[in-house]
């Protein structure tokens, strides 16, 4: 792959995810609070099986952007059914015993603080890096008056026009350096939380149903099954069957 697709790879994963983790935290903790109040008057209990449900959804949409960031499918977890023949409450209150439901709201809810960061720090630094590259042509359009940039006096020695644009472009030059760096990072530190809570976890637990795993447990069972059949034919036998 190459440096200009990975950034843009990166990018998309860290500029969408903070959208995303607004509606997911503004909706799921709603509803949440909304469940754990009304849950004296029945009412309470289907709405936090919604709730859980709904943060499954989101779930599953950050399991499609970890297959677009990194190219491998992201396992899902497989979610328990309620047994067949369950009354209607049952059914729509599986969600609610299910460890792996609840790991996904948790994610929505923690996951916004990290969508902030990994969104702030690559967009500043791709500013500082188009903005001081740049900064020669749109810098002569600043009307800075009688007042003085502190900065450039300070580093440059004075605040002149010629030493504002040499610091800036310094500045857009080092970010350009770094970008990739800041961006992967970004990309890196949001994935792996997701994986944490929505795949890494529930693959240690045991709860991923993998069908290569599946196939190598059949042929195992079906050749022991037939050692098993294989009986040993003793003495006696032997000398019934010469005869």
């Amino acid at each position: 792959m190459t440096i200009i697709r990975r950034l843009g790879l990166d990018f998309a994963y860290t500029f969408l995810g903070l959208p995303l983790a607004l509606v997911s935290f503004s909706l799921l903790v709603s509803l949440f609070a909304a469940s754990i109040g009304t849950v004296v008057i029945f009412i309470g209990i289907p709405l936090l099986a919604l709730t859980l449900l709904l943060a499954r959804g989101f779930a599953d949409i950050e399991r499609v952007r970890l297959l677009q960031l990194t190219g491998r499918a992201a396992p899902r977890p497989r979610y328990a059914q309620a047994p067949e023949g369950a009354g209607w409450f049952r059914r729509i209150t599986a969600p609610i015993g299910q460890a792996q439901s609840w790991l996904d709201l948790l994610y929505a809810v923690v996951n916004l603080p990290i969508a902030i960061i990994t969104f702030v720090l690559p967009t500043v630094w791709w500013a500082m890096t188009l903005g001081g590259l740049t900064y020669w042509f749109w810098g002569r359009f600043i009307p800075y008056g009688d007042s003085h940039d502190i900065v450039v006096e300070t580093i440059m020695g004075a605040d002149t026009a010629h030493n504002r644009t040499v610091f800036n472009t310094i500045v857009g030059a080092v970010a350009l350096l770094t970008v990739y760096t800041v961006q992967r990072g970004s990309a890196a530190l949001q994935a792996a939380f997701a994986q944490t809570l929505l795949t890494r976890l529930a693959v240690i637990q045991g709860r991923i149903q993998d069908p290569t795993t599946s196939r190598a447990a059949a042929v195992s069972v079906e050749s022991t099954a037939l050692r098993s059949k294989a009986v040993v034919v003793s003495p006696s036998q032997s000398t019934n069957l010469g005869a």
